[in-house]
């Protein structure tokens, strides 16, 4: 996974409960992931 140079304003604003994730703050890995995987990211449950 790249280096997200916006991850800590990110991590800020994000609304996903799934702190641990590695992907918490690089929104543009964790919807990928979630798309392939045919779920949704916590971001967009709420």
């Amino acid at each position: 996974m790249a280096e997200c140079p916006n991850k800590a304003k990110n991590t800020q604003k994000c609304t996903c409960t799934n702190t641990g994730c590695a992907r918490h703050g690089v929104c543009c890995e964790c919807i990928r992931f979630h798309r392939e995987n045919g779920g949704k990211p916590g971001c967009l449950t709420k």
